[in-house]
This record gives C-alpha cells, structure tokens and sequence, in this order.
C-alpha cells in the first residue's frame, strides 16, 4: 500500500476519534460539571395524604314512643331550641310486641355503639343546630371532650357508614333525628413521624376534601406510636359535614408564591445553606439561601436579602439568577 494513502487513512481516523471526543466525551464531562437551572417565580404547595375523621358537637334524639312520622325540616337546615322538626303520632303499644319489635330494630347495632348517650324525645328539638337524618353510632365516642384520647388503632377500623333514619314510621326508643353544632367542628387525622415538623399548634392549614378546601387552625398535636394525632378546628361549610364521619383528604401547610429552586441545587458550605451562582465572569459563587418550605421536589426561599439567625442582613438569589444543578 502506498505511503499517501496509509497516511490518509490515519489521518481519516483520527480525525473521527477526534470529532467523537469533541462531541461525545468533552459536552458530558463539562455538562456533569456545569450544568445549570435558573431560579424561577412560581407557587409551592406542601401536602400530605390522609384519612379524615370528623367530630362534631351533635346529640341523638330517640322516639318517646311507637309512631309515624313526617318530617318537616331538612337536612343540614338550621333549627333552634324547641323547633319542631316533625309531625309526630304515638300509636298504642303492646307490651308484649315492644320488646319484640325492639329486639329486631334495624337500628340495635347503631344503638349499641351509641349505648346511654341518646336523648328521649317527642318531635322537638331540645337544642339549637343544624338537622342530620343520618346516624353511625359514633356520636359518642368521637366527641370534642374526648377526640385528643382517639388513637389511630380506634379510627383505622371505623366502620362510618351512615344509616339513614328518614322514615314513615318508628318504633319506642329507636333514633329519629340528629342536631350538631356547625359553628365549631374538627377534622382528626394521623400523620407519620417524618411529615410532623410541618404542622405547629395555633398554625392555619387547609384540608381538601373532594372539591372543597377547609381552611381551620391545628387545635392539638397528640403523639400516638409511630405517627402523630392533628386537630384541626374550623367553622367553614361543608356539604357533607352532615353525613359523613370519614373522607379521604390532603392536609395543604404550605400553598405560597415566590422564588423556586430545584431541591437539588442546595449544598451547604461550612453550616451555611447556599447554592453555587453564576456571575457574569462565568464563575460560579456559594450564595446564602433561606428556605421557607419545600416539598419533596423543590425549595421556596428568600428574594434579594433575609436576615439571618444572628440579625445580620444576607444577600440572597434574586430571579432568573442562573444557578448549579448539581453542586
């Protein structure tokens, strides 16, 4: 083979190892190291996942006596003390057929759980609050009095579906009508361990449920095991507030606007939290930040300056600062 064409052929090679090095090799070891986000305007939403159980203030009214019934209110309507809430028309009762009739009840098992704490009436009202047709037996154990006691082993086998209690005829003893107190009630739920920091006693947060967001302030903060017991106590209205006593939900701490920055852009210099910002040089400098809440993707922090843990003024990340990804 002649001399100029063997050197044609080397050269032709290493020119393509050459052109691979220039655009395989150098832009991924100089991407790994320079690689860069911007820090953006943008909202931060901070939530956790759980189960909802509901307390209210309310009391159960059971018939004096055997009768038919028509009501006259709805559910959810607002009744005061004395109102009266149904057509009500004792019948004449066997002694011998009471006990019978009330040993088959549809309502035993709800009697049961609700034990002594149901109170005898006619067709009236002997409070002020809201009307539910719907009962579970629960209204006397979850109670405000006695909700900080409920653990998470009680609520995670709640068997809450309601019975409904509208009905033509009942029998003595038997429910009729509930009447709660909507100016004050509280959402129960369990968080785990790791998610506890977020929640403060006094703090306001959100709960979403469904399409509805109830805004209420934490009440108590109980410790139960491995997870934590929040309370949380609002007056805001709730479609099902009525019937329901349990509901899937989010718990919102944080919903705020401001400066983002990727979670993996934050190191820490000596005990400073900072990032690595680009100057106008092309060099990048360990600049302070100070984080206001994150989730489990990015950091909502400071603008421009903060001031630190010992009241000196610090300047921070501003908008659209160009910042490393991975320091």
């Amino acid at each position: 083979m002649p001399k100029l064409r063997k050197k044609t052929i080397y050269t032709f090679i290493l020119v393509v190892v050459a052109l691979y090095v220039v655009i395989a090799v150098i832009p991924a070891v100089t991407g790994k190291l320079t690689r860069t986000t911007a820090v953006t305007y943008g909202d931060l939403k901070v939530s956790d996942d759980v189960t909802c159980y509901i307390v209210r203030d309310e009391t159960v009214y059971l018939a004096k006596s055997a009768g038919t019934m028509s009501f006259k209110v709805k559910e959810g309507e607002l009744v005061k003390r004395g109102a009266e809430v149904m057509n009500f028309k004792p019948k004449s009762e066997d002694k011998s057929t009471a006990s019978k009739t009330a040993s088959v009840s549809e309502y035993n098992a709800i009697l049961k759980k609700l034990g002594r704490k149901g109170v005898v009436t006619g067709d009236v009202s002997k409070r002020k609050g809201m009307i539910s047709f719907h009962i579970d037996g629960y209204e006397a154990s979850f109670t405000p009095d006695t909700m900080a006691k409920l653990t998470y082993d009680d609520v995670k086998s709640v068997d809450a579906d309601p019975e409904s209690l509208k009905r033509a005829e009942t029998e003595k003893g038997d429910p009729i009508f509930k009447i709660y107190d909507n100016a004050n009630w509280y959402i129960n739920a369990w968080v785990d361990e790791a998610d506890i920091s977020k929640y403060e006693k006094g703090n306001y947060v959100t709960v979403e449920i469904g399409d509805a967001d109830i805004r209420g302030s934490i009440e108590n903060i109980v410790s139960d095991g491995s997870k934590w017991h929040v309370i949380i106590r609002t007056n805001r209205y709730w479609k099902d507030l009525a019937v329901k006593r349990s509901a899937e939900g989010k718990i919102v701490t944080t919903d705020r606007s401001g400066l983002l920055i990727d979670n993996g852009s934050i190191t820490t210099k000596g005990k400073k939290v900072g990032v690595y910002v680009k100057d106008k040089t092309g060099q990048f400098n360990f600049t302070q930040v100070n984080v206001l809440a994150s989730n489990s993707k990015k950091s909502l922090v400071s603008s421009g300056t903060f001031t630190d843990a010992k009241g000196n003024t610090v300047t921070t990340v501003k908008v659209y600062d160009e910042i490393l990804r991975n320091p």
